[in-house]
């Protein structure tokens, strides 16, 4: 049995020099690869239009699919599309600058490498494709989809107007006392 992983490995070595075609699909077992994803599942087809240099690699991606996630209202499971681009470039090095930070788009291999690890490009990129509020979204007439009943719970358990605090917490008073200098 192999490794999940080895479906996000690209093969260099014996790769000629000019444009290459991959095509990868991240499911629930890419996803499971990382414990602590928020996805819960997924099916996302990952186009791979690789240009190999004797310097460099330039990949293009484009990802279409979608992902379940946990809506972070009602915490009924949500399905979002997604469908978007990224991409990476790779430099050849003869010797790996420790100094150099890998950036999220542009990486150090060494020259002779013979093989490249997309997993981690690959989650990153989903992730960071994802909303920033996971909630289902309100319909044509501006009411949220989510979950009838934990709305109706959420209502309940939501401070009164009269509960509300209006007066500044004492705390912050402490700082009214610094004074910043140039």
């Amino acid at each position: 049995m192999t490794d999940k992983r080895d479906d996000f490995v690209v093969r260099l070595s014996g790769v000629e020099l000019g444009n290459h075609k991959y095509s990868m699909v991240c499911d629930k077992a890419f996803f499971e690869l990382n414990g602590m994803s928020e996805i819960e599942n997924g099916n996302i087809n990952v186009q791979i239009d690789m240009e190999k240099s004797a310097k460099m690699l330039e990949l293009h991606f484009h990802f279409h699919g979608n992902v379940t996630v946990v809506c972070d209202r009602c915490l009924d499971f949500l399905t979002i599309v997604l469908d978007f681009t990224d991409f990476l470039v790779v430099n050849f090095v003869s010797q790996i600058d420790e100094s150099f930070v890998n950036d999220e788009n542009i990486w150090q291999i060494h020259e002779k490498a013979y093989e490249l690890d997309l997993t981690h490009f690959l989650y990153e990129a989903i992730e960071l494709a994802l909303p920033t509020q996971l909630i289902h979204p309100d319909d044509e007439n501006g009411n949220p989809t989510c979950n009838p009943e934990m709305l109706k719970k959420l209502a309940e358990l939501a401070p009164k107007e009269e509960e509300q605090n209006t007066e500044p917490d004492p705390r912050w008073n402490a700082l009214k006392q610094l004074r910043i200098e140039n």
